[in-house]
């Protein structure tokens, strides 16, 4: 008898919970990707607790990787009062406060545990999708966010969490976080607290202000750059593109790392800084896309040498 759906195997370790979060068992989710991009036959079963089963159940979406990021946004939606006591606390802080009341008493007691499950929950990342053993789908990482120890599933779901936990208008933070970059979210946050309060005329004073400071900065690090002399040429239209998880790899980011030798995901983590240079000239967004495209792109080779040896469109660039 043919069976109608596919259960993913899941390991000793993680019977009887939910994919999405870590919690109890309750049901499965049969997920059915619409649109159907990759033309799905069956659908996926996958364990879920009770509320994740609700969420996923909410939703339609044409990847594992939307489904996943869509349950997970829905628990920091509703545990952000949790989430947020490790913003206010300390747990030593927690243990040691004096509160009067029975509730206030309770919260001083159970507090810190209650951040530390939805913590854990919204962190989870499950594991791998086999079916009878078999690798079916990568579910990747790449375009996560992680601060002060908490995983968004991506740099605009936490610039819109935290712009909420923090009282700062979000257009704001993000005209911030475009000048100084995503790896800098603790200045841009402290930057943003003590400016919003003003005026939008002296807000845009306070970001010219800080648009000059960041080029003097820059301008008195005076970076050790690699040479551009003596790079391997590569010719832009040798370069295929190519759609990895519903991401175009942008050619000119291609280029980019091949003509420094960059090949690997550390060597590009080593060159972030150069790269966002070279084209944050054009624009911030036109960087952060070509710079996701090629992690995704670095991963894919490293996760899977058979797709890089045999069906990597420019498989022979990297053999040069």
């Amino acid at each position: 008898m043919t069976s109608s759906y596919h259960n993913i195997d899941v390991p000793f370790d993680y019977r009887h919970t939910c994919w999405f979060c870590g919690e109890p068992y309750f049901d499965s989710h049969a997920f059915m990707a619409v649109p159907n991009y990759d033309n799905q036959t069956l659908p996926i079963m996958l364990p879920c607790c009770q509320e994740c089963f609700a969420f996923a159940n909410a939703v339609k979406v044409s990847s594992l990787d939307l489904l996943r990021d869509k349950v997970k946004q829905q628990l920091h939606k509703k545990y952000h009062k949790h989430l947020q006591i490790g913003v206010n606390w300390t747990k030593e802080e927690l243990e040691s406060s004096e509160m009067d009341g029975k509730a206030l008493e309770g919260f001083r007691i159970s507090g810190w545990k209650m951040f530390e499950i939805a913590k854990e929950r919204v962190n989870y990342a499950g594991w791998p999708i086999n079916i009878d053993g078999l690798p079916c789908y990568d579910v990747t990482t790449t375009f996560q966010f992680e601060y002060d120890g908490i995983i968004y599933t991506s740099l605009n779901h936490a610039v819109t969490q935290l712009a909420a936990l923090y009282a700062i208008p979000q257009p704001y933070l993000e005209q911030v976080i475009e000048l100084v970059g995503r790896d800098k979210m603790t200045y841009a946050l402290r930057f943003c607290k003590t400016t919003y309060g003003y005026s939008p005329a002296e807000r845009e004073s306070s970001l010219a202000s800080l648009r000059a400071l960041l080029a003097e900065e820059q301008a008195n690090a005076q970076p050790l750059r690699r040479s551009t002399t003596g790079l391997r040429k590569v010719v832009l239209t040798d370069i295929k593109q190519l759609m990895l998880y519903r991401t175009i790899i942008a050619p000119p980011a291609i280029q980019w790392a091949l003509e420094r030798g960059v090949q690997t995901l550390v060597e590009l983590a080593d060159h972030e800084d150069v790269f966002f240079e070279h084209f944050g000239k054009e624009s911030e967004l036109t960087a952060f896309t070509y710079f996701n495209g090629l992690q995704i792109y670095f991963e894919k080779r490293e996760l899977d040498p058979e797709w890089a040896e045999q069906s990597d469109p420019n498989r022979d660039l990297f053999t040069e």
